[in-house]
């Protein structure tokens, strides 16, 4: 699998479910990205438990423009009641947050403000051991 981040429109009403034999909650929606002029990318977003919860607590649906992490798998997929044969792309997600400054809707309710938002917006610290002296 390998790490992606992406920037783009969700495509689907979030509609969660949980599994049958483990009570797990779980989503899954599509996200497009655009990545040219007149050309898209679509990903099948799956997320489970606490992300689930954050999904709905922030008010992600239909319409609105996130960025997402998470890793990427490209699977087999049929189409048209099991006549056609495609490739999927399925995203796995870690974290999500708004993009600021794409509005799509209430502007007051695209941004949640508070601890939460500002701490997934917040880059992590790389450490780079081959310009950074190491300790004595």
């Amino acid at each position: 699998m390998a790490q992606i981040f992406i920037l783009g429109r969700v495509e689907d009403d979030l509609a969660p479910k949980t599994g049958s034999q483990s009570g797990t909650a779980y989503v899954c929606f599509r996200l497009t990205e655009q990545v040219g002029k007149g050309r898209t990318q679509s990903y099948q977003v799956w997320a489970w438990n606490e992300d689930v919860s954050r999904l709905d607590r922030l008010g992600v649906r239909k319409g609105k423009t996130i960025w997402l992490t998470g890793t990427m798998e490209l699977v087999d997929s049929t189409t048209g009641q099991g006549k056609a044969k495609t490739m999927l792309l399925k995203v796995y997600l870690s974290n999500f947050g708004f993009v600021p400054g794409c509005y799509s809707g209430d502007r007051h309710t695209d941004i949640p403000n508070g601890p939460e938002t500002a701490a997934a917006v917040s880059p992590p610290e790389i450490l780079d051991g081959s310009r950074e002296p190491l300790p004595e």
